[in-house]
């Protein structure tokens, strides 16, 4: 029998299948063809992108309806029923790309080589079912390519956290004639209640603007106030409440889409992860710490653990998302009479194995440091500061403390602060000479303070579901005027 797939030997594409939220599987294989009259209609009007991520979305939507407002065209991707069902409320069908878990059967032809294995190794998600992942990310190819294309889309919003995330940031790059640009709205992390539009999915290179209103001075260190927030919702979930809720959700599968490709749905490996999150917290009370004032007076060089999974280190920090070996190379080039003093993330305990901390321990003048050591103090009385893509090195280079980071930041353009590979770091005779170099330096931080400030906004850009005061009124405004300065020049070129 015929394949009703086929027909003449040529592959038929099918119609839309509208997903309906009602049925426990959905069905959502999309494939698109480009109208007439759709591009006439949008002839003269500019449409961008948003995709979906978690509580984010409803931010996102929030900035969406005032470009609406102002003229913009908005459409969708999204991967979650959930979110997709919201968005519905708001959006024609036509205007959202739906991705889920439905997208790991069938084979179906890629738009171009976007390394997706490097993608698959760096999600937190994927990493766990490789061979699903790939086709995933080869399946949704087509779909989000002729999407893009259909609605003739300018602009994508979106985060690099997920590999379906980088994978549109690559496509969009990679592929000229979808005539499109992929920005990542962030916060800058300082000065506070700021943000810009990256480029990259590193979050190294800023959307220039050229702004006329600069910064005269350096910015001042303060504490982002996401840390306040984060503190105390730390603390929320550290007790016993806490963590009672969090066996709740799991035993009750709370919050957990089964299609969702962002979902861990596996339940040994679901269990395996929080069982063992919640094992490491409890073997992270008998690490062996120390008290600051035992080491202040001695030089050493201080290195702050990230968070991981994070995309701060598996995204940003590529290829360097081993904290261990990262430790263990810096540490074979500290000179004699130094230390190496570790902090760990607060956000962190639980990530790490016991057996991690005691491999350093071994290594002698390795410390941790206690986790709720102020940083800046750290900082202030370092030789030398090292991260993969952390804060601290931003904070280091703004006190004039040498910095380094291994994987490419915006703030290296401070001269305080240099990225370096491990070629670099072996062909030094230790880590006193980089300082002394970096040291030597000419001060460029009022020349960085002011490019920073020309080219990020005002507003505070974070995720509703951690600070919901985001969704006020006036910084939904403010944030959306910023989106608009940047669509400003688009704009004229459509019109």
């Amino acid at each position: 029998m015929e394949n009703p797939k086929f027909q003449n030997g040529k592959k038929q594409i099918p119609k839309w299948k509208i997903p309906n939220s009602k049925k426990k599987k959905t069905n959502c294989r999309r494939q698109y063809t480009i109208t007439q009259s759709h591009n006439q209609h949008n002839q003269h009007k500019m449409t961008v992108c948003f995709i979906a991520n978690f509580s984010k979305t409803y931010f996102f939507h929030a900035i969406a309806k005032q470009l609406q407002k102002r003229g913009i065209n908005i459409v969708w991707l999204v991967n979650n029923e959930k979110l997709y069902d919201f968005l519905k409320e708001h959006y024609l069908s036509k205007n959202i790309l739906y991705i889920n878990r439905e997208y790991m059967s069938g084979e179906d032809e890629a738009v171009g080589e976007f390394k997706i294995n490097e993608l698959v190794f760096g999600d937190r998600v994927l990493r766990h079912e490789k061979k699903n992942g790939l086709r995933f990310l080869t399946n949704i190819q087509r779909p989000i390519y002729n999407f893009l294309q259909e609605h003739q889309v300018r602009k994508v919003f979106g985060e690099t956290t997920w590999a379906h995330e980088i994978l549109a940031h690559r496509m969009v790059s990679r592929r000229a004639e979808l005539d499109c640009i992929f920005l990542n709205p962030h916060v800058i992390r300082i000065p506070n209640a700021r943000f810009a539009f990256f480029t990259d999915e590193h979050q190294s290179q800023l959307f220039k603007l050229n702004r006329a209103e600069g910064f005269d001075g350096i910015f001042e260190l303060k504490k982002p106030d996401y840390l306040i927030i984060n503190d105390k919702k730390l603390k929320k979930n550290n007790s016993l409440s806490g963590r009672l809720n969090r066996v709740k959700r799991f035993i009750s599968n709370e919050n957990i889409d089964q299609n969702d490709p962002t979902h861990l749905t596996n339940e040994v490996v679901r269990f395996k992860t929080r069982a063992g999150e919640e094992w490491r917290k409890e073997t992270y009370k008998s690490i062996q710490r120390i008290d600051f004032e035992e080491v202040e007076n001695t030089p050493y060089v201080f290195i702050g653990l990230h968070k991981q999974p994070e995309a701060s280190i598996d995204v940003f920090g590529r290829y360097y998302e081993d904290q261990l070996v990262n430790i263990q190379n810096i540490w074979r080039a500290l000179p004699q009479g130094w230390k190496l003093l570790i902090k760990e993330h607060t956000n962190a305990i639980g990530d790490r194995s016991k057996a991690f901390y005691q491999t350093l321990n071994d290594l002698p003048n390795v410390h941790f440091i206690h986790e709720k050591t102020n940083s800046w103090q750290l900082i202030h009385q370092a030789q030398l500061v090292a991260t993969v893509t952390g804060t601290i090195a931003y904070e280091a280079a703004l006190m004039q403390v040498p910095a380094l980071t291994l994987a490419p930041t915006f703030f290296n353009a401070i001269n305080y602060c240099q990225q370096i590979n491990w070629n670099e770091l072996n062909a030094c005779k230790d880590l006193s000479e980089l300082c002394a170099k970096i040291r030597s330096r000419k001060d460029n931080r009022q020349n960085f303070c002011d490019m920073l400030w020309r080219n990020s906004f005002p507003g505070t850009f974070s995720d509703p579901n951690s600070n919901p005061a985001i969704l006020e009124a006036e910084n939904v405004h403010t944030i959306a005027a910023g989106f608009m300065h940047i669509l400003h020049a688009d704009m004229l070129v459509l019109n």
